[in-house]
């Protein structure tokens, strides 16, 4: 006689007790691993962690659910509380499938408006620590109270010894100086002067309120041209400014935030980035003047920047 199937062998041989004892809960409140049949659930919960249900499956039903209906539901031997789990700001505990989760809350209340350390708007605190949560990669924190300023520091109250400072696209954030215990190697910033490293370089930026980008590695060279300093690879020099020349990154503009800029050409930019493209793309150093577009002048659109020739990137 040909061998019946377990499962089939197994409800011939053992006596009904009850129903399904499963090796644990999956997604959505249902069980797929069977751990044993025909059992209570107190006899089920006994083995550790585990989920049961009360009715009988006989091998042709349990591969239904399995393989077409993603499991059968189930209940969790031991479902867990919330009590003691703590989930950090913008997160609350919720059981879910028998488990206790973190999850994002799920509703805010009306508040003041912040701003965020991306440089946006929040209409509430709550509203960002739920886009916080939701994407935590971003690391995303309230920079101050109240809207994001953008082009000075007027009205920015920043905390915990920190200070107001312009970033490159002239928005405001709050940073914390601190202090240069080492001198590392110099470097020349674009306002022509050497400093003594990184460190020194932003601290400087943070001193005078605004970012002090850096031209090139190394000391400053009077009257410096292209031919005189050195770039990393994926840069290109563009000569003009205080600093005489300076390297500039020509890479493509991601989908970001975009804030318009007047630049220094007297042109309207759609973006930081762009202002730097039709930097590589010039040859010629551009510097944002001021927030928004430049009055009487036309502006450049994203189709407008000339490419970079290929070939010129990483050019000295």
């Amino acid at each position: 006689m040909r061998a019946l199937p377990l499962l089939v062998l197994l409800a011939l041989t053992t006596p009904a007790r009850a129903g399904i004892c499963w090796s644990g809960m999956e997604r959505g409140g249902r069980c797929s691993s069977v751990a044993a049949l025909r059992v209570g659930r107190a006899e089920c919960c006994a083995r550790g962690p585990a989920a049961w249900s009360p009715r009988d499956l006989d091998s042709g039903e349990i591969f239904f659910f399995k393989a077409l209906s993603g499991g059968y539901p189930c209940t969790a031997c031991a479902a867990e509380s919330c009590a003691g789990v703590s989930c950090g700001a913008g997160r609350r505990c919720a059981v879910r499938g028998g488990r206790a989760r973190c999850v994002c809350a799920a509703s805010c209340r009306r508040a003041g408006a912040v701003c965020g350390t991306d440089g946006k708007t929040y209409r509430s605190l709550c509203r960002l620590r739920r886009r916080a949560c939701r994407r935590p990669a971003k690391h995303l924190a309230m920079d101050y109270p109240g809207q994001c300023k953008v082009g000075n520091c007027e009205g920015v109250r920043c905390g915990d010894k920190k200070k107001c400072v312009l970033d490159a696209e002239l928005g405001a954030h709050c940073v914390r100086c601190g202090e240069c215990n080492v001198a590392g190697a110099p470097v020349c910033a674009v306002d022509g002067r050497t400093y003594a490293g990184a460190c020194a370089l932003r601290k400087a930026a943070c001193d005078r309120g605004r970012a002090l980008p850096l031209a090139y590695r190394g000391s400053c060279i009077a009257n410096a041209t292209c031919s005189s300093i050195h770039c990393s690879p994926g840069q290109r020099c563009v000569e003009g400014g205080a600093s005489g020349a300076r390297c500039v990154t020509c890479g493509p503009c991601g989908a970001g935030a975009k804030r318009a800029l007047c630049g220094s050409d007297r042109r309207t930019y759609p973006s930081w980035c762009r202002l730097q493209r039709a930097t590589c793309a010039a040859g010629r150093v551009v510097d944002p003047l001021h927030p928004g577009p430049c009055k009487g002048d036309r502006n450049i659109t994203d189709n407008s920047v000339t490419r970079v020739r290929k070939g010129e990137r990483g050019m000295n």
